[in-house]
């Protein structure tokens, strides 16, 4: 394994304690030869799975005809994929800004919401995750990232999590509400759909915009193409990025007629946004989601987690489709240590006992009878064989 410290890299990561060479599907090889069933995904990102060769021969194929071009010029390939991803997405969504990344597209959701409502106010729920660019930051809540910046922050207010009474504090001041559906990084936390409902009512009320963050919950991990219209609630915005090419960096801010017939020419800008190498991987993401039936499929293999995973050292399982939290009686870094030995990547979060797992939607129902054995040869104190 190559030495952090010794690299021009700077070292700011924690690293996992191994070092990963290769991967096809569900699988991840590692430099001294070892396999490991991936249960993270590269942090929700491999949603169809690493190095799947729809995605591959896209890029291949468009790097051959067009590596690049800025949005100073039409492409017709951008022009299909904002089509496509709103077909897709549904819920209202009828228009796209293409971006990088989910922190990108966080903060260009927000900059409209400000623009679009002549206020400067955020409003939050507890434990949200939104990225480390200044609005996205100021809408974070994890402070030991917000202390350095303090000053540069926009105002938030932070709501208590399925909390109806507290949504009273979101006023006229206030220019929109950021949420995640379901929080991953604090440990997979569900908003209930009646307080998703109601942070709408009040948007509608005091004229803010709701934005749904689905940087993880979306591109059909949580058995829909997006939480948004779930239940009948749809947000006026939703970012989207992670597994949205595989792998390939993009984000998107999709949002309804009512915002993206506001936007103006300048309103936003981007120069890798739209590029034809990430819009041909999304094409080629989207198309294997449909044609597999990877939604349906994420959905199941959320309820075999569910069924199969409370077992060991686990007593509660947490979240849906490919979006799962393992609730531990012991800290959640020692399970996922062990977890490591015995041939699993998983992460962990925000809650020191909670093991998050967002594997690819195509995962096989026998990698997570495969994780079922191993935790419960963890319970067992490594005494029953597996």
């Amino acid at each position: 394994m190559h030495d952090a410290k010794s690299s021009a890299l700077i070292d700011t990561y924690a690293q996992f304690p191994f070092e990963i060479v290769s991967g096809v599907g569900s699988r991840v090889r590692l430099r001294d030869g070892r396999e490991m069933w991936d249960f993270y995904g590269g942090h929700a990102v491999c949603g169809i799975g690493h190095s799947h060769a729809a995605v591959a021969d896209a890029i291949v194929r468009q790097a051959r005809e067009l590596a690049f071009y800025s949005n100073v010029v039409p492409l017709e390939i951008r022009t299909r994929a904002a089509e496509r991803l709103v077909a897709f997405a549904g819920a209202g969504l009828r228009h796209v800004f293409f971006c990088n990344s989910g922190a990108e597209a966080n903060e260009n959701a927000l900059k409209l919401a400000i623009q679009q409502t002549n206020r400067e106010k955020i409003a939050v729920a507890d434990g949200g995750w939104h990225g480390r660019t200044l609005l996205a930051l100021s809408a974070t809540t994890e402070e030991k990232l917000r202390k350095p910046f303090a000053k540069l922050l926009t105002e938030s207010v932070r709501l208590k999590l399925n909390d109806l009474d507290d949504i009273r504090r979101i006023d006229d001041r206030v220019a929109a509400v950021i949420v995640e559906p379901i929080e991953s990084i604090a440990g997979i936390v569900t908003l209930d759909p009646a307080f998703l409902a109601a942070l709408r009512r009040r948007c509608d009320e005091i004229g803010a915009l709701l934005v749904f963050d689905e940087i993880q919950t979306g591109v059909g991990r949580c058995g829909r193409a997006y939480i948004a219209g779930e239940h009948g609630t749809q947000p006026d915005i939703v970012t989207s990025a992670k597994s949205l090419a595989n792998g390939f960096p993009v984000g998107a801010v999709l949002m309804n007629s009512r915002v993206g017939s506001r936007v103006a020419g300048g309103d936003l800008g981007s120069t890798f946004g739209g590029g034809p190498l990430a819009c041909a991987a999304m094409l080629a993401v989207l198309d294997v989601i449909e044609r597999e039936e990877l939604i349906a499929r994420a959905a199941q293999l959320g309820d075999r987690m569910r069924a199969a995973l409370r077992i060991g050292p686990v007593c509660d399982v947490l979240g849906r489709g490919c979006l799962i939290g393992l609730r531990t009686t012991r800290p959640a870094k020692q399970i996922q240590a062990e977890l490591f030995d015995l041939g699993f990547v998983t992460g962990t979060s925000a809650d020191s006992h909670v093991l998050r797992l967002m594997p690819p939607m195509n995962l096989p129902f026998e990698a997570i009878d495969e994780l079922g054995r191993a935790l419960h040869w963890i319970g067992a104190g490594k005494e029953a064989a597996i």
